[in-house]
């Protein structure tokens, strides 16, 4: 049975506070109830990719040419939701965040990173060892590269060409259980992506 979630939240300006919270919980900082219902996640599974390749002459007017290569597409993973008792679980909050990082470099600038948190969360009842999944809404990914030739000015100035690229993809992501405001069970993508996360926002200034 597929659950379907709510509308994400992107760039949630709260991460460093819940990272924090939800760390504290999983190591017991915080109240905690029997893990009953547990989950997993799957490796993902990504949407039909297509490539492009712009025409170029696209900047005639400086005698400039661009040729870009682009790939694009989506992926979206699957949560597998558990009930281990014999008993009805009611209530369980299942939210997911997932870190969509973006890497942009110009052979004119220095290269930036930053990192787009996709949350989304559902309230789901479960029977008795009962099994539901949820599909998380899809999350772009793709790059992007572009060559840009040199020009020369009427004054016989010469202008060197320039290349810029831009990819995007999953670093990792999270995904807690809850019980009213209580974590049950966490699982992360790796040990450090939460400290990963962190990192990035705050090289970015975010």
């Amino acid at each position: 049975m597929n659950l379907p979630l709510r509308t994400p939240l992107r760039h949630r300006k709260s991460l460093l506070f819940w990272a924090s919270a939800s760390l504290a919980a999983v190591a017991g900082l915080l109240p905690r109830v029997r893990a009953d219902v547990t989950a997993s996640v799957d490796k993902g599974q990504s949407a039909t990719q297509h490539k492009t390749v712009a025409p170029a002459g696209g900047a005639k007017n400086s005698g400039r040419t661009s040729t870009t290569d682009s790939v694009s597409g989506n992926v979206f993973y699957t949560i597998t939701v558990r009930n281990l008792s014999a008993g009805p679980a009611q209530g369980v909050t299942v939210e997911y965040h997932i870190f969509n990082k973006t890497t942009t470099s110009s052979s004119r600038a220095p290269s930036s990173v930053s990192v787009d948190d996709i949350t989304a969360s559902s309230t789901l009842d479960l029977d008795p060892n009962g099994i539901k999944t949820i599909e998380t809404t899809d999350i772009p990914k793709g790059s992007k590269n572009t060559v840009t030739s040199g020009n020369t000015s009427k004054k016989g100035v010469s202008t060197p060409g320039f290349t810029s690229s831009t990819n995007t993809s999953v670093m990792g992501w999270v995904v807690y259980i809850k019980k009213g405001d209580k974590v049950i069970h966490a699982i992360t993508s790796t040990d450090t992506v939460l400290d990963d996360v962190e990192k990035i926002k705050k090289s970015s200034g975010a």
